[in-house]
């Protein structure tokens, strides 16, 4: 007996330690991720859109990040330094930063990189106060403004639209293709077959940072052999695949597959919040959306709290309705200035306004899409808005690149239905509100290119949350966008992915691992 209860010891010790040794991370596998879209580009330069981000953020990486507090960190810096006047910044990079092709990094790749990011980026506004970018020797760049600016905040914002390439290719400004899309991230692109899949493999020669990992800086590890970004609209087919095992990751999955997901010991839900602003941007070339009457009738015929709870299924932990413009309730941006113009659902006040504005019934053309399922709910439930206050909406359907595509010629259109991801720090709206940006649809008011600029120096905390207040009550008076509310994601991985972390609005599969 007494050898019979020693060798169960043993053998459950053995057991023991097996099972904590096979909970380490490891190496290997292919992570298959069902995607709800095909990403328009994969050039990280050319486009905002989150398909692009959600895989450009594995290839590319940036001068500096923001960290889960939202605060910027060193990527690929190592230091800066800001001159005692504000009109020039010294940028130190890190060494032995190595490019997929086996390059180094040096100061001449950072250089013609955020040339071609200043030429034909739409976030080509953030940088308006350069004027020149020098290099002093192979790891130290300095930057000269024009004006006073916060350059690190400009750099900071939308990371993965500002990755960092081989000069050889940054100063080709025609779109890049596979083979010329080359970074420094710990995963390198080798094939992009559309409506099949994106494949990325690890970069065995990535060097990670010691830090700890925390939003999209720190200690990044791939673990994984490879990354299929998979293109699967429909969300039926998401769900089934993810449980029969062809998938080890799906996105935006509806709200009511909680309780399914969560009965199924082979799956883990994961909460992503915040993950999307519902927004439509409004045309600013285009009758009726051109005229700013219009565009407050529109804001007061909508009812918010009916949209966005549309949305989720009416499920309260989904969603915010808040009348701070791009920032909620969490950030230290919040306010509520302008907020007796939100969530107002006054159909007579909307009638008057569009009685003002000249409106006699024509036609407003409503881009939108059905491969994102909150993107097709918020159009349906919003266009019912305006419908009742005898506003004529004609919705046209297509796939998420097609729609993008047309809504940037600024033709035969009225109002683009879209998403912002979480907003980090009010410069980034320079994008969508100043004068002659991209993605402001030519929307133009120099008094808001003037706010937008003072907030764009450096300045203290306070200072600027004034300026923003500024904004946000010019934002309620211009409605150059209608800012709904905001939603929260739900994904699901396999239980054999592990430290998976939802955040943001992009899935971030460095760190993550597969348990064999």
């Amino acid at each position: 007996m007494r050898r019979l209860a020693m060798l169960l010891v043993v053998g459950c010790l053995i057991a023991a330690g097996a099972m904590a040794l096979a909970e380490e991370p490891r190496y290997g596998g292919v992570l298959r991720a069902a995607m709800q879209t095909n990403p328009p580009t994969l050039d990280p330069h050319k486009t905002t859109t989150t398909a692009t981000q959600q895989i450009a953020c594995h290839v590319f990486e940036p001068l500096v990040a923001f960290d889960e507090n939202f605060a910027p960190q060193p990527v690929l810096l190592a230091s800066w330094e800001a001159a005692e006047d504000n009109l020039s910044y010294t940028l130190h990079l890190r060494t032995g930063v190595k490019f997929h092709n086996g390059k180094l990094l040096t100061a001449e790749d950072v250089k013609a990189s955020l040339e071609r990011i200043i030429a034909i980026s739409p976030v080509s506004g953030y940088y308006d106060g350069v004027t020149e970018i020098d290099v002093v020797d192979d790891h130290t760049l300095q930057v000269r403004l024009s004006k006073p600016m916060n350059l690190v905040a400009a750099m900071t914002v939308q990371v993965t639209w500002q990755g960092i390439m081989p000069k050889e290719f940054a100063e080709n400004h025609d779109e890049l293709r596979v083979g010329q899309l080359i970074g420094t991230g710990p995963y390198k692109l080798v094939e992009w077959r559309p409506d099949v899949y994106v494949k990325l493999v690890r970069f065995p020669d990535y060097v990670p940072v010691e830090a700890p990992a925390s939003g999209f800086v720190g200690k990044k590890v791939a673990y994984l052999d490879e990354i299929l970004f998979i293109p699967v609209k429909e969300v039926g087919a998401r769900i089934a695949g993810l449980e029969t095992g062809e998938y080890d990751y799906a996105e935006a999955l509806p709200i009511e597959t909680l309780k399914t997901i969560q009965a199924n010991r082979n799956l883990v839900p994961q909460i992503v919040k915040p993950q999307w602003a519902l927004v439509w941007e409004l045309n600013g070339k285009e009758w009726p959306t051109s005229n700013a009457k219009f565009r407050q009738a529109l804001l007061a015929a909508l009812d918010m709290e009916f949209v966005v709870s549309t949305v989720v299924m009416n499920d309260p932990n989904f969603y915010s309705v808040n009348p701070g413009f791009i920032f909620g309730p969490w950030s230290a941006w919040y306010t509520e200035a302008g907020k007796e113009h939100y969530n107002q659902a006054n159909l007579e006040r909307a009638r008057q306004l569009l009685k003002e504005a000249g409106y006699n019934g024509e036609d407003v053309v409503l881009l939108s899409n059905r491969d994102y399922y909150w993107m097709y709910r918020c159009t349906l439930a919003a266009a019912a808005c305006l419908e009742r206050a005898g506003i004529r909406v004609k919705i046209e359907f297509s796939d998420w690149p097609s729609q993008i595509g047309k809504a940037l010629t600024l033709k035969g259109w009225n109002i683009n239905q879209t998403g912002w991801s979480p907003n980090e720090d009010p410069v980034r709206t320079k994008g969508s509100l100043l004068c002659g940006a991209p993605y402001a649809y030519g929307y133009c008011n120099p008094k808001m290119d003037q706010l937008l600029d003072q907030i764009s120096r450096p300045a203290s905390f306070e200072e600027r949350k004034e300026i923003w207040e500024q904004i946000q009550l010019l934002y309620y008076d211009d409605v150059p966008v209608i800012f709904f509310g905001y939603i929260f994601g739900l994904d699901a991985t396999r239980a054999e992915v592990q430290d998976y972390r939802p955040w943001y609005v992009v899935p971030r599969f460095w760190n993550v691992w597969k348990r064999g």
